[in-house]
């Protein structure tokens, strides 16, 4: 198999971004720069390659296959235990690492791969962070990914189910900052997704009530577990920006809408009045 002939076979399998994906998978399996890779499309592939192509053809995410991705100032290890960190949530990272001060702490919740809190620690002085999930695979890639940025002697990882399990509220004004990726697609909305999302765990995508029960936990939580002068931080669905809105009126607090990069809502900032 050609480079040629597995950019065709993934715009075969209807994969949009079918050029850039085969030349990562050569890149990354066959250790060849890009430069390298636009010059010579007949290049053969090694048997590795060509399976990591095929897999792709399956429409198996390429973040699963490298295991790897890029995020923000670092690279994470990804697999099929924690969803794929993306470009729009570097909007609350940027977000948290401008106003967190030094020395301070922040609870991530919904942590999965670890991204926010490992990104917001390697680019931040002095803080310190707790991280919570409900799945130990997830937890147990975040301690890795921890460990490979430098910041592992500065997270505290817990296995918590934040709908269910109350003690984490005994935290209460311990944090300058909470942070959170939750769960926030609608299940009738799940269904219409592109494939390489059903490989993703939908525990981490998908919500009950519309999308909307992580918030009606995480927002009075996180007003509960921020010190004076804190904030919350929570990734929302391009949509949901009326729901954060009437969630803020309710529980008295300052709403900002941070827009990602297509100028749709991605990021709620609530601070205590």
């Amino acid at each position: 198999m050609t480079l040629k002939d597995a950019i065709e076979l993934l715009r075969e399998s209807g994969i949009s971004s079918a050029a850039g994906d085969a030349r990562e998978l050569f890149r990354h399996f066959d250790r060849r720069d890009t430069g390298y890779l636009l010059l010579n499309p007949e290049l053969t592939a090694s048997a590795e390659c060509e399976a990591a192509v095929r897999r792709r053809a399956k429409r198996e995410p390429l973040q699963y296959i490298t295991g790897e991705v890029a995020f923000y100032n670092e690279l994470y290890e990804v697999t099929p235990d924690c969803l794929i960190p993306r470009s729009d949530t570097e909007i609350l990272v940027e977000y948290a690492t401008k106003n967190i001060p030094e020395g301070e702490s922040f609870c991530d919740i919904c942590t999965g791969s670890g991204c926010i809190a490992v990104s917001t620690l390697k680019n931040t002085v002095g803080t310190t962070a707790h991280g919570i999930d409900i799945s130990e695979g997830a937890l147990a890639l975040a301690r890795r990914n921890a460990e490979k940025n430098g910041v592992s002697e500065r997270l505290l990882l817990s296995r918590t189910d934040i709908l269910t399990d109350k003690t984490v509220e005994f935290l209460g004004g311990t944090f300058f900052a909470v942070l959170a990726n939750p769960p926030y697609i609608k299940e009738e909305v799940y269904n219409t997704l592109e494939p390489e999302l059903f490989l993703e765990p939908k525990i981490a995508l998908v919500a009950e009530n519309g999308g909307a029960v992580f918030y009606e936990r995480l927002v009075p939580l996180g007003l509960l577990l921020i010190k004076k002068g804190g904030f919350v931080a929570l990734e929302i669905g391009y949509d949901q920006g009326k729901l954060l809105r009437s969630l803020a009126a309710e529980h008295g607090a300052d709403l900002e809408i941070l827009k990602d990069y297509s100028n749709n809502d991605r990021v709620a900032v609530l601070r205590r009045r």
